[in-house]
């Protein structure tokens, strides 16, 4: 049985992918700062705030097993002009989005199988410039910066990596207080049209390099 280690498994896309994976026969370890509500018997959780290196870095280096899949999905989100965040709202956003990434790919480089692959679910903030999102776009696109330099490095090694920067979803994170700036929220892309988009790359053949992957439902734009 393959093993996939997952970010961010509490709800949302995390949580369906999390779910899609244990039933296609993997082995899943999600971690999240919340309860998972996921009963399944291929599915571990670990209440884990993944900017917490320590921690971390105890859990990856204690696993007994090699990761196959590792995909950090994770990540805080923030609609407004720079002015109006405070400095723990920019450090959040920072060390969760671009930190805690870099650190977990580090610490579990040595436990990734060879023809392992690593995903990052990025954001098309990760390959545009987005008003009222200065800060998650900084930290979105040093991330795409990052996916790439170690995809390079880790060629030797025979790990892939890929990034999948998707457009707006529908989930929790639009709701009353933070609506999807184009109207209905179910004109959004659903979380299953990103699984599909995992489920291309991990199924790609061996020779096959899949870097980045954009996709945004057809109410938005990005050029």
């Amino acid at each position: 049985m393959k093993t996939a280690l997952i970010t961010g498994t509490t709800r949302g896309l995390g949580r369906d992918l999390a779910l899609h994976l244990a039933n296609t026969g993997y082995s899943v370890l999600g971690l999240s700062r919340s309860e998972s509500t996921i009963e399944h018997p291929n599915y571990l959780h670990k209440n884990l705030d993944i900017r917490d290196t320590g921690p971390i870095n105890h859990l990856i280096g204690g696993l007994e097993c090699k990761i196959d899949l590792l995909i950090h999905n994770a990540a805080v989100f923030k609609k407004s002009p720079i002015w109006d965040y405070d400095t723990e709202e920019i450090n959040s956003i920072i060390d969760t989005n671009l930190k805690a990434p870099i650190h977990i790919t580090k610490a579990a480089e040595h436990k990734i199988n060879e023809n392992g692959r690593i995903i990052f679910i990025n954001s098309v903030a990760g390959l545009h410039n987005i008003a009222n999102q200065s800060v998650y776009c900084a930290s979105k696109q040093g991330l795409t910066s990052f996916a790439k330099i170690i995809g390079e490095e880790l060629k030797v090694k025979k790990v892939k990596v890929s990034s999948i920067h998707p457009g707006g979803m529908n989930t929790s994170l639009w709701n009353e207080n933070n609506p999807y700036p184009l109207g209905d929220v179910n004109q959004a892309l659903n979380t299953l049209d990103v699984i599909k988009a995992v489920d291309f790359i991990i199924t790609a053949s061996e020779n096959m390099e899949i870097s980045t992957l954009e996709l945004f439902p057809t109410v938005e734009w990005h050029s």
